[in-house]
């Protein structure tokens, strides 16, 4: 099964053509070597994938038929991310928010919108 396929249909990846670009940008990798997406994986391989400041690392164990649902997905891939790589990823997002606060929150809501507004139209 292609690459980019397989990390989109468990679920690692919200879109195929993500996991290709990822794949592309040489986020991917076996034993080292970055992964084109188009490379069929075999049964048994370790991947490393690096998403956003966390360090994934997947060995696989089967291919799904298509997209699987998320409590199907420990079927076909096993998890070996050390737990340091999930508690490093917390930190570098918990100092980024003190730097840039707000840069990771949500879009405004309604209320928030119509305040912006309100600023805008007393200062013109």
């Amino acid at each position: 099964m292609r690459a980019d396929l397989y990390l989109h249909h468990i679920r690692i990846f919200k879109t195929r053509s993500l996991a290709t670009q990822a794949c592309n940008k040489g986020n991917v990798r076996i034993d080292g070597q970055h992964l084109k997406p188009a490379r069929d994986l075999k049964l048994g391989e370790t991947l490393d994938v690096e998403r956003g400041e966390l360090k994934l690392v997947l060995r696989v164990l089967d291919f799904p038929a298509s997209r699987v649902g998320a409590p199907l997905v420990s079927k076909y891939v096993e998890n070996l991310t050390p737990e340091e790589n999930y508690v490093r990823a917390a930190e570098i997002r918990r100092e980024k928010e003190l730097v840039m606060p707000g840069i990771l929150a949500a879009k405004p809501d309604k209320k928030q919108l119509r305040q912006i507004r309100e600023l805008m139209e007393r200062n013109l």
